[in-house]
Order: C-alpha cells, then sequence, then structure tokens
C-alpha cells in the first residue's frame, strides 16, 4: 500500500510538471536563440574606474552593462557557464565598466583591442558587441566548457594575468544567478515528464560509482540518463552538468532542474534531480540505493537547468 501510494504521489507531481511548464511556455516571450525574456536595467551615472578587489554589490551602470553581456549570451543560444565565463572576465578587466581607456589601444567592457582584430573603437565601445566578439572566441576554444574557468577566459584574453579571473567566479555566479533566475528556458512539459518518469522507475535500485544503468547508477549517470529518456543530452560527470545548465536562483528551480552539492575544486560532487516540493530523486552512495530525498541540506551549492 506505501509503495502504491508513493508511485501515486510521483504520478500526480509528473503530471503537475507537465502542465505547469506547458503554461509557461504560452506566456513566455522567445527571443532569438531561446532566450526567452528580456533584461532590462535602469542605467545610472557613468564612473571610470579600474577593476578592484570583489565586491559583493554593484551599481546601476555595473548593472546595466552585466545585462547587456547576458542579455547577448542568452540570444545567441549558449549555456549559462559561458555567460559567468563572460561576467567574471568583464570583472577582471574592467569592473564592468564600458572603459574609453586601457593599456595600450584596449579599450571596453573586455578590454579588446582595435589594433587586434577585435573591431572598430565605436565598435568595440557598443556592450553587446564586444560581448558578442567574446562569445565568438571562447566558443571556438577546445572543450571549453569543461576547463576552470580562469583557463576559459584566459584563452580569449591572452592576458598578462592569466589567473586574475578565478577571483571573479562566485561574483559573476551571483550577478547571473540575480540577473537571469526568471530568465532561463523552460523544459517543455513533455521532455519534464519523461525525465521525471525515467528517474522514477530507477528508484531502490544500488550506487555503484561510474555506473550508467540499467541495473545501477552513480549521480550524474542517473541524471544523464533521465535526460537522455527524454531526448536531451548532457555532459557525464556533475560539475560538467553545473557548468553546462542554465543558472536558476534558489527558490525558482522547477521539477526537472539539476540540484547541485559538495563544491570541490573542479566543481560540484554531487547531483540529483529536482520533482518538487523540496524534494529530489538521486543516487547517494555506495550504502545507499536511488531514493527519495530532501535537497535543503547544508552542502546544497544551487540549481541549473539543462538547455532543451
Amino acid at each position: 500500500m506505501k509503495s502504491a501510494a508513493a508511485g501515486a504521489v510521483l504520478l500526480l507531481l509528473v503530471v503537475l510538471v507537465f502542465l505547469a511548464a506547458a503554461t509557461s511556455l504560452l506566456t513566455t516571450s522567445a527571443q532569438p536563440g531561446g532566450g526567452g525574456c528580456l533584461l532590462t536595467v535602469t542605467t545610472g551615472t557613468r564612473e571610470n574606474s579600474p577593476a578592484t578587489a570583489p565586491t559583493t554589490e554593484l551599481d546601476q551602470e555595473q548593472q546595466a552593462n552585466a545585462a547587456s553581456i547576458i542579455q547577448t549570451g542568452l540570444v545567441l543560444g549558449l549555456p549559462g557557464r559561458a555567460v559567468v565565463i563572460a561576467i567574471a572576465t568583464a570583472l577582471q578587466e574592467s569592473h564592468l565598466r564600458n572603459l574609453t581607456y586601457g593599456h595600450l589601444d584596449s579599450i571596453g567592457l573586455f578590454q579588446q583591442r582595435p589594433s587586434q582584430g577585435w573591431g572598430t573603437k565605436e565598435q568595440i565601445l557598443d556592450p553587446e558587441y564586444a560581448a558578442r566578439q567574446f562569445y565568438e572566441r571562447l566558443v571556438e576554444v577546445s572543450g571549453w566548457e569543461r576547463l576552470p574557468l580562469t583557463r576559459a577566459a584566459q584563452a580569449v584574453q591572452r592576458s598578462a594575468f592569466p589567473d586574475a579571473y578565478a577571483k571573479w567566479e562566485t561574483l559573476a555566479q551571483h550577478v547571473v544567478d540575480g540577473l537571469t533566475g526568471s530568465c532561463a528556458v523552460l523544459i517543455p512539459g513533455e521532455q519534464a515528464a519523461a525525465v521525471i518518469a525515467y528517474a522514477q522507475a530507477q528508484l531502490g535500485k544500488p550506487y555503484v560509482w561510474g555506473a550508467e544503468g540499467p541495473g545501477s547508477f552513480d549521480c550524474s549517470g542517473l541524471t544523464m540518463r533521465a535526460y537522455q529518456a527524454a531526448g536531451i543530452s548532457i555532459p557525464r560527470v556533475a560539475a560538467d552538468q553545473w557548468r553546462h545548465g542554465q543558472p536558476v536562483t534558489s527558490g525558482q528551480e522547477q521539477p526537472g532542474d539539476l540540484v547541485f552539492f559538495n563544491m570541490k575544486d573542479d566543481g560540484p560532487g554531487h547531483v540529483g534531480l529536482v520533482i518538487g516540493g523540496g524534494q529530489m530523486i538521486h543516487a547517494p552512495n555506495r550504502r545507499e540505493v536511488v531514493k527519495l530525498d530532501s535537497y535543503q541540506r547544508d552542502d546544497l551549492i544551487g540549481f541549473t537547468r539543462p538547455r532543451p
């Protein structure tokens, strides 16, 4: 009786996921590349100042420039990881200010140089153009999605201080979370339902490190296979799944989103699948089986939404 009741509850969740996502799709404005919404920030007074140490707040000028960078990434259809790299790079290069000066002929948000083929001075001082140039060169870097942020940024910028970008990653993630929490593209209802239905069918199966089913799973093997069942490809390991997805602000997570825990040097060490109501399905460890659990715990990092 208990298993039948649990099955009924999960079936109801699947139905609710389908209805909620379908409704959202009807009310979300589409942008080229699947952005899903338009970011707008009122621009304040400009103050040209050099990059400084990380801060926890941005002024209106910085927010407006961050919004331009993020919106350009959304229009291009790039994953959230690309946007975080771009914001961190601009924080290091200009502190998110559209500078008209810099080293040699470097200018703009990313301190791009007309003499190095980045465009004319007028073009580079257009935040959308500058961001697009950065993104176009970033995606040409082999394996950029799997690189540490500072290495990905350096591959584009070729800075004299190649490790300087790393210190901005946390702030960049917070900026992207804050400005895109309501803009992450929703997974269509039937696909979200398929993801959860697959994970539900694996409840009770053993955890085996490196396993991808069908008889056993590790945490990221389970989430990867669940998304494959819905026709969506995501990376294999938790750290890469974190970098691949669109950031989702805590409190705005939806059934089908991924939830991450236990941050390590190369990224999160654990991942689960949100099913709603503060619950997830995950493969915890070798002492336990695939099961339902609360994701409200001390080592919670955050949420992402794989792009459909």
